[in-house]
């Protein structure tokens, strides 16, 4: 587990990587073992995660309340492991294994804001009237969406085409592991 002080340095790395700072990688540790320490991003994200279930569950109430919760955070488990997995057979394709640990690292880190961002987005929304609160909430995911692809670019070196590929497969992976989740679950 980081300590207090690891996950802040982090987490100021991911404000640096939205500015485009070329300091912002020596923020995050990215050794094997920050490599591992990355992953406890999920748990810090975990309380945005949740108010945005919660939110879309109040909105449309699952017929089976339970098992719908217990898919979402079996997939919002299993999201963070199926990224590193492709990432790792991905970049030793491309011949860019030596990216791996640093794509993953600032990738779990940067989930963080980009899922607070969401939350904020969704607490905005319930302000606003009617016609502008999906507009608000598009507007929030393609901020998230370009910022994902701004942290794999800097991760990646600058290959900015190889990580716009990466957020597709990233976002295709995240819809396919929620729906064979729920379908898996639902099924029983």
């Amino acid at each position: 587990m980081p300590t207090r002080a690891e996950i802040e340095r982090a987490l100021w790395g991911t404000w640096l990587l939205l500015r485009q700072d070329p300091r912002a990688l020596d923020l995050f540790d990215l050794s094997v073992e920050g490599f591992w320490k990355s992953f406890y991003a999920a748990v810090v994200a975990l309380p945005f995660y949740a108010f945005l279930v919660l939110h879309e569950m109040m909105l449309a109430p699952p017929v089976r309340p339970l098992p719908a919760v217990l898919a979402r955070l079996v997939s919002y488990a299993l999201d963070w492991v199926v990224f590193a997995v492709a990432a790792a057979l991905l970049l030793r394709m491309l011949g860019l294994g030596r990216r791996f640990v640093p794509l993953v690292v600032t990738v779990n880190w940067a989930a963080v804001p980009q899922l607070a961002l969401m939350a904020a987005a969704v607490v905005a929304s319930l302000i606003l009237p009617d016609p502008l609160d999906p507009l608000l909430l598009v507007a929030a995911l393609a901020a998230v969406l370009f910022y994902r692809w701004l942290v794999m670019r800097q991760a990646l070196e600058g290959l900015a085409g190889i990580a716009f590929g990466f957020v597709v497969v990233d976002v295709i992976l995240g819809i396919l592991v929620d729906r064979l989740v729920a379908l898996l679950l639902y099924s029983g």
